[in-house]
């Protein structure tokens, strides 16, 4: 279960069969709704189910209901099969415009390591049925299955990662790692044939975009099957929002987070609005640490020490790793641990090699924290390396890092073109890349060891069937791996438009930046649009 404690401000209580429902009153018209009592009402179910934040003894549920009505309210039914005839509890909840529609609610008093079933309920539809799980109890020793992935850009190909991840019988939970959605405008050469509009910029933009993105099958279904966590990269705002001149606003920043929050199934933590940083105990198997590296992000021209967690953040992570009793810790990584450099410098100071202080306190701590894995997004490459204790770059092994690729996005642009056994020789930590392929990766997590497989696929058509394209065998105790299989390293591809430091590199061609001034002439039409419709 979450180790922050869930915020309870601005909740509804409900009496449902016998248990107890929070539903979450978003801040924009909670205080209203309060006051309102919550009825069934019209509308349609036209963007599918999901939950998440999972605790061994709730979930939170999510639809989103299309109406009209200025205020409405739908029915969730959830039961112990899949034909709801063991029901648990109902409840109704209330929604409204100012909210685009979303309903959430968290269910409690449910049991552990449960699989249950779910589905909505309007005066004119009925949703498609869910399916969920609860986390293990926390005495429980179950072994878990957990997957993961980042960076689904939608012009750049199919999601059909996800619905290789949706037909797992069981996963007890799939984290996305951030880019969840890109704000970019319109892209040539592409593979969707359905147009993206203009650059996001305000909430009315960054809800049409996450509607877009959840129309693709893949990503439905597995919302649909799974318990889910995301935490946010940049592009759920703007590319590497921090360095940007002009960086967007925080009226912009809010836009991006708020949108974030009405699509997916999490409560924010408690005391903050758009708290996202938690860890969830999946019993005695393993704690699964999320972090948020761009919120509390500081030292890019405000004056402040360079932090990519921020301050309270990074002390509340060290605190996190060491007192963890259980036998795994899995960190949700949005950008990558371990130092990469090609040709003697840097690729990338937007990730973690971008703030070494930070990065060399949680290394110290990792000295003593044994069974730590990174799971990692970002830079749309496959990498499989070992976490060493000096700076990252030498002395014994204290962790490990399996970043996941991406989705759809295309190869990180400092290393487009540059082989493999180059990026190898330059780090010998990092002893496999592949920036070829889309996918995703999975992680078996046992009493003695840890499996983590990348899987990929085709994303130019709707549906493909993927390969195992690396497997890796972590024994408890040797915060190293073994290679179980594993498939030729791939050169990573030109990288779609992107802007910040990665464009700096020197391996940028012009043709890519013409692309980036062309993207931030539309950021800037549309801004401007959306201060017009403001006023």
């Amino acid at each position: 279960m979450p180790s922050r404690r869930l915020l309870t401000r601005r909740e509804l209580t409900f009496a449902g069969s016998g248990l107890l429902l929070a539903a979450q009153v978003p801040s924009a018209w909670g205080a209203r709704l309060l006051t309102t009592k919550a009825a069934v009402g019209r509308g349609t179910f036209e963007d599918g189910v999901a939950s998440g934040d999972p605790a061994p003894d709730a979930m939170v549920f999510w639809s989103r209901l299309t109406t009209e009505q200025q205020r409405s309210g739908a029915e969730l039914v959830v039961a112990e099969d899949p034909e709801l005839r063991r029901t648990v509890a109902t409840a109704v909840v209330p929604t409204a415009r100012a909210m685009d529609g979303a309903l959430k609610a968290r269910i409690t008093g449910l049991k552990p390591d449960t699989v249950y079933h779910y589905v909505w309920r309007s005066a004119d539809d009925v949703s498609p049925v869910g399916r969920t799980k609860t986390a293990p109890a926390p005495d429980s020793d179950v072994p878990l299955r957990l997957a993961y992935s980042s960076c689904q850009n939608w012009p750049a190909g199919f999601f059909t990662g996800h619905q290789d991840a949706a037909a797992l019988d069981v996963l007890d939970l799939y984290l996305f790692l951030g880019d969840y959605t890109y704000e970019y405008g319109p892209e040539t050469g592409v593979t969707r044939d359905r147009d993206v509009p203009a650059p996001t910029v305000d909430l009315k933009s960054y809800r049409e975009r996450l509607k877009m993105y959840r129309s693709d099958p893949g990503l439905r279904e597995l919302h649909r099957l799974h318990p889910v966590a995301h935490i946010w990269d940049d592009h759920e705002v703007a590319d590497n929002y921090s360095d940007n001149r002009p960086r967007p606003s925080d009226l912009q920043r809010a836009a991006g987070y708020q949108a974030s929050f009405e699509w997916l199934p999490r409560l924010p933590s408690a005391g903050e609005r758009y708290g996202i940083y938690r860890t969830y105990r999946l019993g005695r198997m393993a704690d699964v640490i999320l972090l948020d590296q761009r919120q509390y992000r500081t030292g890019d021209g405000d004056g402040k020490p360079r932090s990519i967690l921020g301050p309270r953040q990074q002390a509340w992570f060290v605190e996190e790793l060491r007192r963890s009793p259980a036998r795994w810790r899995i960190v949700a990584n949005q950008a990558m641990f371990v130092p990469l450099g090609v040709a003697g410098r840097g690729v990338n100071t937007d990730q973690w090699d971008g703030y070494p202080a930070d990065r060399a306190e949680i290394l110290q701590t990792l000295r003593s924290v044994p069974n730590t894995i990174f799971v990692t997004g970002d830079i749309h490459t496959f990498f499989t390396a070992k976490v060493l204790a000096d700076g990252g770059a030498s002395g014994p092994s204290v962790a490990t890092e399996f970043v996941g690729g991406s989705v759809t996005s295309s190869g990180f642009p400092a290393l487009a073109g540059v082989e493999s056994l180059a990026i190898g020789a330059a780090n010998p930590w990092i002893t496999y890349t592949n920036g070829g392929d889309h996918g995703y990766a999975q992680v078996d997590l046992a009493a003695d060891a840890a499996t983590v497989r990348y899987r990929v696929g085709p994303i130019t058509t709707p549906t493909a069937t993927l390969r195992t394209l690396a497997e890796y065998r972590q024994p408890l105790g040797a915060n190293d791996y073994e290679t179980v299989s594993q498939q030729p390293s791939g050169t990573p591809r030109l990288a779609a438009p992107a802007t910040g430091r990665a464009l700096r590199s020197e391996r940028v061609d012009g043709a890519l930046a013409a692309r980036r001034r062309r993207h931030e002439r539309l950021v800037r039409r549309a801004r401007l649009r959306a201060e017009r419709r403001g006023r």
